[in-house]
């Protein structure tokens, strides 16, 4: 083993150490450190003594004498009682961790998950190996036809033969006893008590009971993977050909319009992450000035990918300082102090436009069915007199101006209105303006098939409007006639 031939009788009370400590997965270091305060890897050696017995083990009192007067270190540094080297002892036993040969000579002490592969049977092969094969492949058929796993229904009474101080719960050790094994099997009307015992000899242990997890091990090699191939339906999207607004728009376009729509600002961000005011900055963290915005939504990789071709520098950084002056021609002009006669106008619902609507191309013959569709139905609305906006109103909760397509569907089924399915889709292709084929812009819907009247529409924008007060001319009287300026005056 590890230590000289001299020293038999050490290297046997070690190997006992390391065949106590192997199963139960101990470190021994751990039983020292109460004993040593000064973690000086020395303690005395009635403390060693102690230290074994915490372990689990017991030796007599000559043993453990010589084990530490085997372990006792001497020197200069070394003071008395604490002279046993309880570092080197633990360093020993530990090896056994890491000796791959001593782990496959003792498997049949752990505590695994399968011990099946671990069980020593008492059953010698003879002549009636035959029959018990026979036996096996009866079992894993019958299991197979009636769908019956063995490890199941013992696993209630299996107690386990090696303790362990690691596992609270004594189980999951693969054994019952004789009479448990037989009162549980589950096929004892197909199958002869001989063959039972026969099975009851095969995978017994020398101490009477029965491994049944070497039985349930057995019978699943011979059975086939239960794992049986069955239908299934993956998702197969289907070609979609639609042209939509937002292929035409560069990505600069589509977030310097959501900037206007949000009126965010970006150099600050990017700031945060240039402390030398550079201008530039990497990749990954115009990646999480995306996301802090909450502008990551508005594009997909591709047009990540695209934004950082157009301003990546050679040196593999973003020039976020260019790509902001682009951003903000949209508030500001470049170089408007040098033009103090140039006006400026606010960004209005035309360069919003990309960032929050997204709507289909169409050919013109398209748009001529959904216009006769359009007309159509705004004539049964006008000679019915059907007020529609309730029941859009109805299926929008929250106020969005969207309903799906499938609640678009029943509202004209509910309207009495005969749409069929070609119809639908060709009033979804105007009025699905998100970018996809499913939400539904009610909103845009009803101003054109039930646009409101214009006495109507002045009286809710008066009303939408702030209050302003009548307010009579400065300059001018009644007939149109300037007025003096000691006469106006009072009129202000």
């Amino acid at each position: 083993m590890m230590f000289d031939d001299s020293n038999e009788v050490v290297a046997e009370l070690m190997h006992k150490i390391q065949l106590h400590v192997m199963p139960r997965r101990v470190r021994c270091r751990e039983f020292f450190n109460d004993f040593d305060p000064l973690r000086s890897g020395r303690c005395s050696e009635a403390n060693f003594a102690r230290a074994l017995g915490n372990l689990g083990m017991r030796f007599t009192e000559d043993e453990t004498k010589m084990l530490a007067t085997h372990f006792t270190q001497y020197g200069p540094k070394v003071s008395k009682p604490s002279v046993v080297n309880y570092m080197h002892f633990c360093a020993e036993v530990d090896k056994i961790f890491a000796d791959e040969e001593t782990h496959e000579n003792m498997k049949s002490m752990m505590m695994t998950s399968s011990p099946g592969s671990t069980v020593m049977s008492t059953f010698i092969p003879n002549t009636m190996e035959e029959h018990f094969m026979h036996v096996l492949h009866r079992v894993a058929v019958l299991c197979k036809a009636k769908g019956v796993v063995i490890k199941p229904l013992y696993t209630d009474l299996d107690r386990s033969a090696v303790p362990s101080p690691s596992m609270l719960n004594s189980r999951r050790s693969g054994k019952v006893t004789r009479d448990q094994f037989k009162r549980n099997w589950p096929f004892k009307k197909e199958m002869d008590p001989e063959d039972l015992e026969l099975l009851c000899d095969r995978y017994a242990t020398p101490a009477g009971d029965v491994h049944f997890m070497a039985l349930h091990n057995e019978v699943s090699e011979v059975m086939p993977d239960p794992a049986q191939p069955f239908p299934t339906s993956p998702l197969h999207l289907r070609p979609d050909s639609t042209e939509w607004a937002h292929q035409e728009v560069s990505v600069v376009q589509r977030i310097q319009a959501k900037v206007v729509e949000k009126r965010m600002r970006l150099k600050e961000h990017f700031q945060d992450f240039d402390a030398l005011r550079k201008g530039l900055c990497t990749p990954g963290q115009v990646k999480a000035v995306f996301t802090i915005l909450n502008l990551s939504r508005e594009i997909d990789r591709n047009d990540f990918e695209t934004l950082l071709s157009l301003y990546m520098q050679d040196d593999g950084l973003f020039n976020y300082q260019a790509f902001v002056l682009d951003v903000d021609r949209a508030f500001t002009t470049p170089g408007l102090e040098r033009d103090p006669l140039a006006m400026t106008d606010m960004p209005g619902a035309e360069q919003t436009s990309p960032a929050r609507r997204n709507p289909m191309r169409l050919s013109p013959s398209k748009q001529a069915k959904i216009g006769k569709l359009e007309d159509r139905i705004r004539t049964f609305i006008r000679k019915r007199r059907v007020l529609m906006r309730p029941m859009f109103q109805d299926f929008d909760k929250c106020h969005r101006g969207y309903i799906t397509r499938n609640q678009f569907s029943r509202i004209m089924s509910m309207m009495n209105i005969e749409l069929d399915e070609k119809a639908i889709g060709y009033l979804c292709n105007t009025y699905c303006d998100l970018g996809n084929h499913n939400d539904f812009n009610w909103k845009r819907f009803m101003i054109a098939v039930d646009p409101p009247a214009e006495d109507v529409e002045s009286a809710m924008l008066e009303m939408t409007s702030p209050f302003i007060a009548f307010r009579p001319k400065s300059y001018f009287n009644d007939r149109g006639r300037v007025l003096g300026k000691s006469m106006s005056m009072p009129m202000l």
